[in-house]
């Protein structure tokens, strides 16, 4: 394994155990209901953190890429922007006439599994 690579796996490791621990920790927080809204989000916000450090070591590892990998992945992940922007678009408007509202939790979700699933469909094209 690369350098590069090794010290993405521990810092994406690390960042992904923090966040575990970030999001056991705001589930047993007492009495969360009934604090001010300001306390109770600023809490319910913790396990961003980690995650702004995994999005980090995402970035600094894409930086050691070679130009071939940075085209799939910039193909894949316009692939995962088109696919999931067009459907939360219409998926929109379908709430507009009674279907389900959809949680915005999802979205981000739905994007990384897209743009995997477009990087795998990219990376097809260059075997």
């Amino acid at each position: 394994m690369k350098p590069a690579a090794k010290t993405y796996a521990r810092n994406f490791g690390l960042s992904m155990a923090a966040y575990v621990v970030a999001i056991l920790i705001i589930h047993n927080v007492p009495g969360i209901d009934e604090m001010p809204l300001w306390q109770s989000g600023l809490i319910t916000l913790i396990p961003v953190v980690p995650i702004v450090f995994a999005v980090r070591a995402e970035l600094a590892y894409v930086r050691s890429w070679d130009e071939l990998q940075k085209q799939t992945v910039l193909e894949g992940v316009m692939i995962g922007f088109l696919v999931v922007g067009l459907g939360t678009f219409s998926y929109g408007f379908l709430e507009g006439v009674g279907f389900p509202k959809l949680d915005t939790i999802w979205i981000f979700p739905l994007l990384i599994f897209a743009q995997g699933f477009g990087r795998f469909s990219v990376m097809r094209k260059y075997r």
